[in-house]
């Protein structure tokens, strides 16, 4: 004979609404009772044999992958000897200078004398005065200090063709020149 199922109400009510204590159905129950070991097993498996990458181990991925992205999307900072093969070249030079009078004039002077930024034409240097470091210094900026990326504003080529006229400056002893700051490199 099939097992009936009563209903049964609970002693209580609200507002004359009673409720019922049914069981609740077989399958439901075992259902609930095959997820949980399924569970159980994918995390002992994950943990125990590592078949799966953990949270820090994806983020590592997606970081590695967007920097490759960004790196394919803005370009790389120039390296010093792309500085100094520009520093050489004078098309380069004269397009250097043009994106140093449209973007670096206003904090390092017209003739790179320094006004609220450092001077550029001394041996004194906060960030480093080789060409690959000044190179590094304009592609990515120094936010603290106030200097802006320019990264992804200017081009690849005019990154190097800038940081080639700022090597050029070097000893040029502008008039009013702001007194050197930083540690002095040869």
């Amino acid at each position: 004979m099939k097992n009936e199922r009563r209903d049964v109400v609970r002693d209580h009510d609200f507002d004359g609404i009673q409720e019922f204590d049914n069981e609740l159905p077989r399958w439901w129950l075992g259902t609930f009772a095959l997820t949980i070991l399924v569970a159980l097993f994918w995390w002992t498996t994950r943990q125990t044999f590592g078949t799966e990458p953990t949270l820090r181990e994806q983020h590592d991925r997606q970081f590695t992958a967007l920097m490759t992205l960004q790196e394919e999307k803005l370009g790389k900072a120039p390296t010093a000897d792309e500085v100094l093969a520009a520093v050489e070249a004078p098309a380069a030079l004269a397009d250097g200078k043009a994106t140093f009078d449209t973007t670096c004039f206003a904090c390092h002077g017209s003739l790179g004398e320094g006004k609220i930024g450092p001077n550029l034409t001394d041996n004194h240097w906060i960030h480093g005065g080789k060409p690959g470091q000044i190179a590094a210094t304009v592609y990515a900026g120094v936010p603290e200090k106030g200097m802006p990326t320019w990264r992804g504003v200017l081009k690849p080529e005019q990154i190097r063709n800038a940081a080639a006229y700022v090597v050029s400056l070097k000893g040029s002893n502008p008039p009013g020149a702001k007194v050197p700051e930083g540690t002095l490199e040869p």
